[in-house]
């Protein structure tokens, strides 16, 4: 039977594709979405993704909807740890490992048909990141994402709630939980499966185990703990996940004001030696309309700042702007933000909003 905390991890996966489904990723689930890059495990189904050297086992794999000028198209590897401790230097030496032999493989087979393609990892943890762990992962350009912060704290406490809840309802019909099934299932209730996926009927043995009721569980507990997030781009190459304290506040507000200045400030709950918690809010009149939050791991700090602090730097004498986040929406048709298309969005950082800063990050 499977751990709780590998399940939350799973699950976790799982919740974050969703999130980031808003921000134009659509998940690819089989080979028949790319003959080319993407195969399956004839002995368990897994997704596989080619590499020059290998095949790649994937649990989650995102596509971005928009293709960046003058680049190829770009596919995010998700991987998420629900661990008691921080995530070490062995995690991200797999992700730089998978990385760099799948961006390798249009070596292998080159056809002037096949579109070559950029991947990028995200590798997720709800117990941050340990300070040898996040300077490699910067150095190799992997994405970092600290869900250890306070805003999400109730998100996280939910999903090892459940996956401890799942395990143990599971193991009193089936010896092998059924992994598959659920992520299928879940994935056809949160709406990320893509249309253009065939739904395979897997046969793993369920027992007496309601596969069925326990996702529509799981996608209530979600619906009432989880409102959105946004993934925000700085100007370096980190992205962010950031959470609105309510989205729909931040989506009203920034539907009509598109570029608008705003304010960053320290979280004192969450203000650790490897991490810390800041906090975004609109500058002048609305400033309480919306709030989001994010927890950026040291290292990421220094870099995902590190332009803004230039720019202020640079500016500063005349009372200009700093940097900015831009922030990428896509509501998929979903009618409860009645609006169309997706929209983009700057929020610019005022200098003088930028001096609380460690010292080592000048």
């Amino acid at each position: 039977m499977i751990r709780p905390d590998v399940l939350a991890g799973y699950l976790l996966e799982e919740f974050i594709a969703s999130l980031i489904q808003s921000s134009g990723y659509r998940l690819l689930v089989q080979k028949s979405q790319d003959r080319f890059d993407l195969k399956e495990s004839p002995r368990t189904g897994d997704l596989l993704v080619r590499g020059r050297g290998g095949d790649h086992q994937v649990d989650v794999l995102g596509e971005f909807s928009i293709v960046p000028a003058f680049s190829q198209p770009l596919r995010l590897f998700v991987e998420a740890k629900a661990r008691g401790q921080r995530v070490g230097l062995p995690a991200l030496r797999n992700a730089v490992g998978t990385l760099n032999d799948v961006n390798e493989a249009w070596m292998v087979g080159y056809s002037k048909n096949r579109v070559r393609r950029l991947y990028r990892y995200g590798l997720f943890s709800t117990s941050g990141f340990s300070a040898p762990a996040q300077d490699y992962a910067l150095a190799h350009q992997i994405n970092i994402v600290d869900l250890s912060g306070p805003e999400w704290s109730d998100f996280v406490s939910m999903v090892m709630a459940s996956a401890e809840e799942l395990v143990r309802v599971a193991s009193r019909h089936v010896d092998r939980f059924p992994i598959r099934s659920l992520r299928r299932d879940l994935r056809l209730e949160l709406g990320t499966m893509p249309r253009d996926a065939t739904i395979n009927l897997y046969e793993d043995d369920l027992g007496g185990f309601d596969i069925q009721d326990s996702v529509m569980t799981l996608k209530t507990r979600f619906g009432e703990v989880v409102n959105g997030a946004l993934l925000a781009f700085p100007a370096g190459h980190q992205v962010l996940l950031v959470r609105p304290d309510n989205l729909e506040m931040f989506l009203a507000f920034a539907i009509q004001n598109p570029t608008h200045r705003v304010s960053l400030s320290v979280d004192r709950r969450h203000e650790g030696e490897l991490s810390r918690t800041w906090v975004i809010r609109p500058i002048g009149e609305g400033r309480e309309r919306y709030s989001l939050r994010l927890t950026l791991p040291t290292s990421v700090e220094k870099i995902a700042l590190a332009e803004t602090d230039r720019l202020a730097q640079s500016l500063a004498a005349k009372g200009e702007l700093g940097g900015h986040l831009d922030i990428y929406w896509d509501p998929h048709g979903q009618e409860r933000f009645q609006m169309r298309g997706p929209r983009l969005f700057r929020l610019r950082f005022a200098g003088s909003d930028l001096r609380q800063r460690r010292p080592d990050l000048t």
